[in-house]
């Protein structure tokens, strides 16, 4: 047996308490006061900076002797900036119990909830906040800039991280990664600050010039704009190198203008093409003429010369390409003679490369004469005909041989069939034909639904589906994509599949487990993000039941109110996904919109609208297209078409007496239609005066397809007549009423 100690301060009323038993009497019980509060929440405590914790807080107050104290005030209070209590006070139950809610504050780490019972005995409770919970990222520095290909750029890339009250978020890990263009960044992975933000230090841009895309993500789902995307643009340096992109030997009419220009390539000390460099052409021998001799170069680093005529003497003519500080380029031709008679294709047909690319093969033809040698001197151009893209040197002279190419074919930026014509002067033009793809791929998206309802152990409707694309969004041919089943069973066909010219790659089919609940399967490719599409199965279906929309009114030529619906289970009476239902009007000659319809994860579809025919009773049917109990599912409604008075004015009354004019609204078959909300209106049609306060008419809505008027006809002494109007139901006149 346990034995307690009881305190000093106890004794004289333990003392008092003895002497009234002793004489017969009982005094009232006093309760002790608070001598202990102990934590009985049970559970650590722990959660999300900033974030209320799961489990309620719950403390017992005992007595000296370890006994409940009810009805003692618990006070809760925590000091950490912006946590809170709820209720900041409680009152101990008949256990001694109280409990109260723990908002941690936004600061990760260990914080403390102080509790004191009767304003004296406490105790100090602690948890462990974990880092806030992200709801969105975004820029805040470092985005859109320009800088020298493998430079750094002048502001480093940041982010910021916010949580759903749009307050900072500290301690986030931030991974900072390069999507596009090479280069890199000073800091792969960095924790965001107090301000909740996170810097990628140094980005380095790679080698080329373009576009160039960096990538910061947080591993947290559900946060808007994750990843973040910065993009940057690299420039060339200053100029380093400068060759010749046209042909540096070639042939050409005395006198005549050679095919291909003098035209050269100026590039920084990474190879990228240098802009807006100058560059001089100078004829240097044999005579001739240029025209546009000083050029600057352009987007992609080219400069030629507009054109170069050739002098009248057999000497080899030379044009020399001057940038200062480089070393010269020289172009050579000779002039020639000949008598074209036809261009043939040589090489470059039917080439494969990807958009805003050139083709590996630069188109080429062969000029020859009317015994199939090769003409030189003969100038043949090069012109885009459909895709976009760009000729580059589009005008070559053939050489030798007969040949002639065009500089570079670059095709153009969607992809699809791209068309080269090349052409001379009296013949007949050839035309080149090559198929551009897609660039390097960086993204994939869904083209499929990426939720969906079904049934368990059936095929889903919507076929997983993806589409990857460039970064200028382009689709991208020839990825290899694989499918796999995550979660729920099932089977899958055609799970590898390799994207086409749009860039889609799709599933054969996906049957769903056997078992009702969440099935998901993951699509991946290499390099690029995977794409999950998740679906939710049932068991299955059993039944077909109508959901909503039976036994229904309408004016003819109107829909009524509630589209018809039908609810399907399985065997446990959960609604079954995913199950195609058909509307169809078996009745009435109405028409409906959306008939057939798809069951939502609660088993329910519903028609798009039924608007009703002229007739009296219809019907809309419902089919399932598996075999279960209720199927098909009928729906009956009345159309109203015709107003009928069951209640006339009286034969007389007196100008200004109040009356009463009832009808209804009545299919063909004379039926009432209990249709709500039919504005009616009733007008004098014949005797003149007005109705009530000056009016000449009047307009009630139906209530269950009865429309009931109080009148007040006033006028001069004679007998006229009422008629009643509505809007696909026609009008009625009712019987004569006679002002004495």
């Amino acid at each position: 047996m346990r034995h307690r100690l009881l305190p000093l301060r106890s004794l004289p009323r333990i003392v008092a308490v003895a002497v009234l038993a002793g004489c017969g009497e009982t005094g009232p019980s006093e309760q002790l006061p608070p001598a202990a509060v102990t934590n009985v929440t049970g559970v650590p405590l722990t959660g999300a900076a900033g974030e209320a914790i799961t489990e309620p807080v719950v403390v017992r107050v005992e007595d000296a002797a370890q006994s409940p104290l009810p009805g003692v005030t618990v006070t809760f209070s925590v000091t950490t900036t912006g946590a809170s209590v709820n209720p900041a006070t409680a009152v101990t139950d008949d256990r001694g119990e109280a409990r109260t809610r723990w908002t941690l504050g936004r600061t990760p780490g260990q914080q403390v909830l102080t509790v004191t019972a009767s304003g004296s005995t406490s105790l100090q409770i602690t948890a462990t906040a974990g880092p806030p919970r992200i709801a969105s990222l975004s820029v805040s520095a470092g985005n859109n800039q320009t800088g020298v290909a493998g430079s750094a750029l002048a502001a480093s890339p940041e982010v910021v991280a916010r949580d759903a009250s749009g307050n900072p978020v500290q301690g986030a890990t931030v991974f900072f990664s390069i999507m596009t263009g090479g280069g890199s960044i000073a800091q792969a992975s960095v924790a965001t600050n107090a301000q909740g933000v996170a810097s990628g230090g140094a980005w380095t841009l790679g080698s080329g010039v373009g576009a160039q895309l960096l990538s910061a993500q947080v591993p947290q789902s559900g946060v808007t704009n994750n990843p973040v995307v910065f993009s940057a643009t690299a420039i060339a340096g200053p100029a380093a190198s400068v060759a010749a992109v046209s042909l540096t030997q070639q042939s050409a009419l005395f006198g005549g203008l050679v095919s291909s220009a003098p035209s050269v390539i100026v590039r920084d000390a990474r190879g990228n093409p240098a802009t807006n460099v100058a560059v001089s052409f100078a004829v240097t021998a044999g005579g001739g003429q240029l025209s546009g001799a000083t050029q600057n170069t352009n987007a992609q680093g080219i400069a030629s010369v507009t054109s170069w005529r050739l002098g009248t003497t057999p000497v080899t003519n030379t044009v020399t390409a001057s940038v200062s500080g480089l070393t010269p380029v020289t172009f050579n031709s000779t002039p020639v003679g000949g008598t074209p008679s036809l261009i043939e294709k040589s090489a470059g047909d039917n080439q494969t490369a990807a958009v805003n690319r050139p083709v590996t093969t630069p188109p080429q033809v062969r000029v020859v004469d009317a015994a199939g040698n090769g003409v030189s001197g003969v100038t043949v151009t090069f012109a885009v005909g459909s895709g976009g893209g760009a000729a580059i040197v589009n005008t070559a002279v053939t050489g030798a041989d007969g040949r002639a190419s065009v500089g570079s074919w670059v095709l153009g930026p969607t992809p699809g069939v791209n068309t080269l014509i090349a052409s001379a002067t009296g013949l007949a033009s050839v035309t080149f034909d090559a198929t551009a793809t897609g660039g390097t791929a960086v993204s994939m998206l869904p083209l499929s639904l990426v939720t969906q309802s079904g049934i368990a152990g059936q095929p889903a409707i919507s076929i997983p589906s993806v589409v990857v694309r460039d970064a200028q969004g382009n689709p991208v041919s020839g990825i290899t994509v694989d499918f796999v089943v995550a979660t729920g069973g099932g089977l899958l066909s055609g799970a590898s599949q390799v994207t086409n010219l749009n860039g889609t790659a799709t599933v054969g089919s996906w049957t769903f487990g056997s078992t009702a609940g969440t099935n998901t399967v993951v699509a991946s490719a290499a390099g690029l993000p995977s794409v999950t599409f998740s679906a939710t199965t049932t068991g299955i279906p059993t039944q077909v039941v109508a959901f909503a929309g039976n036994n229904q009114g309408a004016v003819q030529g109107t829909a009524v109110a509630t589209p018809p619906s039908v609810r399907v289970t399985d065997a446990n009476g959960q609604g079954a996904g995913g199950v195609t239902v058909t509307f169809v009007v078996t009745s009435g000659g109405g028409s409906i919109t959306g008939g057939t319809q798809i069951t939502d994860a609660t088993g329910v579809a519903t028609v798009g609208s039924w608007t009703l025919g002229a007739v009296g009773t219809q019907t809309l049917t419902a089919n399932v297209t598996v075999g279960v109990a209720g199927n098909p599912v009928t729906f009956n409604a009345v159309a109203a078409t015709q107003i009928v008075v069951t209640q006339q004015p009286p034969t007389n009354t007196s100008s200004g007496a109040a009356f009463t004019v009832v009808v209804q609204l009545r299919n063909a078959g004379n039926t009432l239609s209990m249709v709500n909300g039919v504005p009616l209106t009733i007008a004098i049609a014949s005797g003149g005066g007005t109705l009530g306060a000056g009016s000449t008419a009047l307009t009630v809505n139906t209530v269950q397809g009865v429309a009931t008027f109080d009148v007040q006809i006033t006028g001069a002494a004679g007998a006229r007549t009422l008629s009643i109007t509505g809007a696909g139901v026609g009008n009625v006149i009712t019987n004569s009423v006679t002002i004495p």
